[in-house]
């Protein structure tokens, strides 16, 4: 909760043990294994089929910690059936894979839903573990050419559309075409897909931003979305069930004429800098030909094969002896001819400089903590430094723009209670330094975070355990631990008994929900939760404050969308 977390790569050797870097001395198994803590606790359960209810045979199966630092893996038996022997007390997920299915998660009643926590006391034999896995959806089918004819090296992409106001999620999943056009696109969940073909590879390049001998237009193969459309906004989404192979379609790739995009980069010495165009409201996911470019020893560049259309032309650099890093960029609108004359000006750049302190004057553990100004128009673009043991932070090769104050891997026990500039208040607000100036940034962290723990009751005996959510009433309490991102919504997995605890909360005013089924893409939507707010409870949380609740449980699907 409140910080970014990393994943750690699966063993597939059966049996086998994981656990953060330096932990201590690997026990046995093939090769070496990282120490991990054994106990007396035992877990049994079953992998099954979630429509027919047949085992599902040598799946691997993972009991790791609510907290992501250590777990054991270890496959099903022919019969589904699996067994966690020597398991130390806490707080554990269990979830299975298997190939030809989707990842399950013990205590979920669909896929994509969170699962329950499993907790463990000393010699507890805890049996019905049990996980049900979902068969993959697939979408299969052929790219053609404007004649009909096959294809190859055409990049297909499949979007996951998320279920509020249809925004386009990210890349569920994505093949190239073969000889013969055909692409195949597995390991899909149920749910509504945008598909994009764009075309890559030799063959097809040769056809491709070639001007006619005859004087003609320049035609070039672009972006293309399910049935045949240049934009997602009028694509036809394609819809998955669960174990739903969408199989034989067919999609052209659109041909249109293109254009170019000529200018020069001033403010600094070119050598290995490179200039992208990024297609304006809709920065996520954009692929396509003739994007981006080498810049000469001159400052020249030129860009080619973009469709007609708004676009950020820019260009990035690390600083050097060529100067200070920074983003020079400039928006080009694309209409029925090339465009020339983009000037690129990587101007002054800024130096903003801040500090990182704790309340009251407590130490301060920066460990991998970084600051970031955020760009919401390009966020690959969004500078950052990492916070010194003293607490000060420098972020060079800042750009005259507009930002947004974000930090990152915080860590446990902190939550940001303020922030200001030039003794301003900028938490969750808009930096303009447009000006070419900028003032000293000052960000104070709370170190006396708030928790919350009781029960739900469910609404059912048969009902799931489910998750609990807390969204913050307004937007004072919006965290900026999370990422680059910021977030006023906070949830954790309820366990078997009904329980739940969740620590490091801001404090501030929540209202609080026990869902049954939830899905993490309708948490930030405020429709949705607004359906069932009748449900939730309010909460004030002071510092330091622990509070317990007895919530009762949403039904499975009231208000779902």
């Amino acid at each position: 909760m409140g910080m970014l977390r990393f994943g750690f790569v699966l063993s597939l050797f059966a049996g086998c043990v994981w656990a953060q870097p330096g932990m201590g001395p690997r026990r046995g198994g093939p090769g070496a294994q990282q120490q991990f803590e054994e106990g007396t606790a035992k877990v049994e359960g079953t992998v099954t089929h979630r429509r027919t209810g047949e085992p599902v045979g040598r799946a691997m199966v993972y009991l790791t910690k609510s907290d992501g630092s250590q777990g054991l893996s270890l496959m099903a038996g022919a019969d589904g059936k699996f067994v966690f022997e020597k398991v130390a007390r806490g707080v554990y997920r269990v979830t299975a894979e298997r190939r030809g299915f989707l990842r399950g998660e013990y205590g979920t009643r669909r896929y994509g839903q969170r699962g329950g926590l499993i907790t463990l006391t000393d010699g507890q034999e805890l049996k019905g573990a049990d996980v049900k896995l979902d068969p993959q959806s697939v979408i299969a089918g052929q790219i053609l050419d404007e004649n009909g004819e096959p294809m190859p090296r055409v990049q297909v992409m499949a979007w996951k559309r998320l279920p509020a106001a249809g925004r386009q999620g990210g890349p569920a999943g994505n093949d190239a075409t073969d000889d013969r056009g055909e692409f195949r696109i597995a390991g899909l969940g149920p749910g509504k897909y945008f598909l994009q073909a764009t075309a890559f590879g030799r063959e097809v390049g040769l056809a491709r931003n070639v001007r006619r001998a005859d004087g003609g237009e320049t035609d070039s193969y672009v972006s293309t979305y399910f049935p045949v459309t240049t934009e997602m906004a009028s694509a036809t989404p394609i819809e998955l069930g669960v174990g739903q192979e969408f199989l034989g379609l067919s999609m052209q790739v659109k041909k249109a004429r293109v254009f170019r995009v000529k200018g020069t980069i001033q403010g600094g010495e070119t050598p290995g800098l490179r200039v992208m165009a990024v297609p304006r409201g809709r920065v996520r996911g954009f692929v396509g030909p003739g994007m981006n470019t080498s810049v000469s020893r001159d400052g020249r560049f030129e860009l080619s094969g973009l469709a007609a259309g708004s676009y950020t032309v820019m260009a990035m650099r690390g600083g050097g002896p060529g100067g200070p890093g920074g983003t020079a960029r400039a928006v080009v609108e694309v209409g029925s001819a090339d465009v020339e004359g983009v000037q690129l000006v990587f101007g002054t750049a800024l130096s903003v400089q801040g500090g990182v302190k704790v309340e009251g004057g407590g130490a301060l553990e920066s460990g991998n903590l970084r600051v970031y100004l955020v760009n919401d128009e390009v966020q690959f673009a969004s500078p950052s430094a990492r916070v010194n043991a003293d607490g000060t932070f420098s972020i060079d090769g800042v750009m005259p723009d507009r930002y947004r104050l974000a930090t990152i891997y915080m860590g446990r026990g902190y939550y940001v209670k303020s922030a200001t500039m030039g003794g301003q208040d900028v938490k969750g607000k808009v930096l303009d330094f447009t000006s070419g100036a900028a003032g000293r940034i000052e960000v104070v962290l709370g170190n006396k975070p708030a928790a919350v723990s009781g029960t739900v009751s469910k609404a059912a005996q048969e009902s799931l355990p489910g998750m609990v959510v807390l969204v913050a009433e307004g937007a004072e309490v919006e965290q900026m631990g999370s990422g680059p991102m910021p977030t006023n919504r906070w949830e954790v997995s309820v366990d078997q008994n009904g329980a739940f605890f969740m620590d490091n909360v801001p404090p501030g005013e929540y209202r609080v929900y026990a869902f049954e089924e939830f899905d993490a893409n309708e948490m930030y939507d405020p429709e949705y939760l607004k359906k069932v707010e009748g449900a939730s409870e309010k909460v004030k949380l002071g510092e330091g404050e622990s509070k317990t609740l007895s919530l009762k449980q949403i039904p499975g699907g009231e208000g779902l969308l």
